[in-house]
């Protein structure tokens, strides 16, 4: 009798484990039911999370699929999700995730460390097993992680050499379903699982699950009652019951349907909002204008030019920053961009949480005076008849050129031209096809160009852009880089490129992250000081929504738009 009561009180004990799910508590008070019509302009091409390519799949994906963490408003990766804290040994070397406690998946299975050791050790870290390779996971030696199960709750990767970059990846990456999954995975055919036509059959961790897709015509994600988010009130999330995506063939449908009530959240271009605005009180909209977007437009002067008069113009500063002042930014984002958009000075975004306000001290504001006056420090002058030229008497003239049928690119153009010949300046601007200005600045084969990247949250995914062996260093590269056109007796680097590259490297390996957001602010310091590159502006990110849906994103922005979280928007009853 006494042996049977110790087997029930160890079944009980089992019992309240299980019976007390680890939730994660969120901030949130919002009502529960009804559903959120979206727009797209395509439906999915799979569902299955490692073969997505198109944005069309992974917005859906987003909703039934979760990972190890989430990313916080301004895009960084602070948001505990499926795991619950996460570590770095003391050599920096390895990484461990504890998971969460007592949740399931959508069709009530236990959520297990072995999921998160399947999706990678079969899948994720294994070349061939996803349309994007392991590449991502790679260190600096070029080694993919050592994955253990350290306990019932804790699962650790081990790299050769600490890694950043590596530990993003893995914590960003879908966890699947091992008992799901498992069998596609053994006879080959994973690539092929979670088709379109699988949507009985998926099975996630997400707030949402897909329950019905009509080609051309709408998706449907209905509620996973599994969920393990809950509010401040104890409510299991997500509020809404259902997510419809209605499928519409252009841009301007979507714009109709939101006006004409169908569609609950919108994304304006500059183009339209002003119209999305001037209705917004009538039709009871919110309208927002967030930060500028994460990529840049730029100036860029090639260092190593042939013409030695023009390289030692193109490697003074103060000329540079001649140019950051002549600039008139605010005229192209008030007539281009219907005043929606913000002038940028550094290669990182304000929408990023990398972003040093420091750099907004140098007070670059469009001035032809203050350009003059660094012209004057770099060793300029002017002739009686208003020209500029330096020091040896050469009247400084050279060629710009960006991609053609590019507006914003052609209207920065454009402005320098006016703005140089005020200054005395003669800017020959004459824009080509796409193709042939990436061979020229590859090349290098021009002097000066109007280009632009896109940009990310993380500085650090610009590395090859800024380090000195960087293959898109395209302003100043070095001869190992390009012996055919830049000669050991031309090239020259100053101590402060030097230090960004050096920023470069050690970022790789800063896993504390104070360290790596200190190493990210002296680098934009120092090239709003010196102006590797002359930045020009960024439309700002806009949206619109019906004010009965509450989103749950106080400040919707390029690094985390109107759908973060998702799971805590909610609705008021039409």
């Amino acid at each position: 009798m006494k042996k049977v009561l110790l087997v029930l009180f160890a079944v009980l004990i089992a019992a309240l484990v299980i019976a007390e799910p680890e939730y994660a508590v969120e901030d949130y008070n919002g009502v529960p039911g009804g559903t959120l019509f979206l727009g797209t302009t395509s439906g999915p091409k799979t569902l299955n999370p490692y073969w997505a390519q198109e944005t069309s799949s992974t917005d859906i994906i987003g909703w039934y699929s979760d990972s190890l963490f989430n990313a916080d408003n301004k895009g960084m990766p602070t948001v505990p999700a499926l795991a619950t804290k996460w570590w770095f040994s003391e050599d920096g070397k390895t990484v461990y995730f504890q998971i969460r406690k007592g949740i399931t998946w959508s069709d009530g299975e236990p959520f297990t460390v072995e999921d998160v050791y399947f999706t990678f050790t079969k899948v994720a870290l294994v070349e061939g097993m996803t349309a994007n390779g392991p590449g991502g996971a790679m260190d600096a030696n070029d080694q993919l992680p050592t994955v253990e199960i350290v306990d019932d709750y804790t699962i650790s990767f081990t790299w050769s050499v600490p890694n950043v970059w590596g530990f993003k990846w893995v914590g960003y990456s879908d966890i699947l379903p091992k008992h799901v999954m498992e069998e596609a995975v053994d006879n080959g055919t994973f690539s092929e699982t979670w088709t379109v036509a699988d949507l009985d059959k998926i099975v996630g961790m997400g707030p949402f699950l897909p329950v019905e897709y009509t080609e051309g015509v709408r998706v449907v994600l209905e509620r996973n009652p599994n969920y393990y988010r809950v509010d401040k009130n104890g409510n299991k999330l997500p509020y809404l019951d259902k997510i419809v995506y209605l499928i519409v063939p252009d841009l301007n449908t979507e714009l109709l349907k939101f006006e004409a009530g169908e569609i609950d959240i919108y994304g304006p271009t500059a183009e339209n909002f002003p119209r999305i605005a001037e209705q917004a009180e009538e039709k009871g909209w919110t309208v927002g204008v967030g930060g500028p977007a994460l990529g840049s437009n730029f100036i860029a002067f090639n260092w190593v030019t042939k013409d030695p008069v023009k390289r030692e113009w193109f490697r003074n500063e103060h000329f540079r920053r001649a140019f950051v002042y002549m600039l008139d930014r605010q005229s192209i984002i008030d007539t281009l961009y219907n005043g929606l958009g913000s002038p940028l000075y550094g290669p990182v975004s304000p929408s990023s949480g990398f972003y040093n306000p420091e750099i907004e001290k140098f007070g670059y504001k469009y001035s032809i005076v203050r350009a003059r006056l660094e012209l004057k420090k770099a060793g300029f002058s002017w002739l009686p008849d208003g020209t500029c030229v330096d020091k040896d008497g050469n009247p400084v003239e050279f060629d710009l050129t960006t991609n053609v049928g590019n507006n914003v690119r052609e209207a920065i153009g454009n402005k320098v031209v006016d703005a140089a010949k005020k200054l005395g300046i003669k800017v020959n601007f004459t824009p080509m096809q796409f193709n042939s200005l990436v061979q020229k600045l590859l090349g290098p084969d021009y002097e000066a160009v109007i280009i632009g990247l896109t940009g990310s949250v993380d500085p650090g995914s610009g590395w090859n852009v800024w380090r000195l062996d960087g293959g898109l260093h395209f302003w100043n590269y070095s001869p190992e880089l390009r012996p055919d056109t830049v000669s050991e007796d031309i090239w020259w680097s100053p101590d402060w490129e030097k230090r960004i590259d050096e920023i470069f490297r050690l970022q790789t390996s800063a896993v504390d992250p104070q360290e790596r957001y200190d190493l990210f602010a002296e680098f934009q310091m120092i090239c709003a000081e010196y102006q590797p590159l002359v930045y020009t502006m960024n439309q700002n990110y806009l949206y619109a929504h019906k004010k009965i849906v509450h989103l749950a994103n106080p400040e919707p922005n390029p690094a985390a738009g109107t759908l973060w979280k998702g799971y805590a928007i909610w609705k008021e009853a039409e």
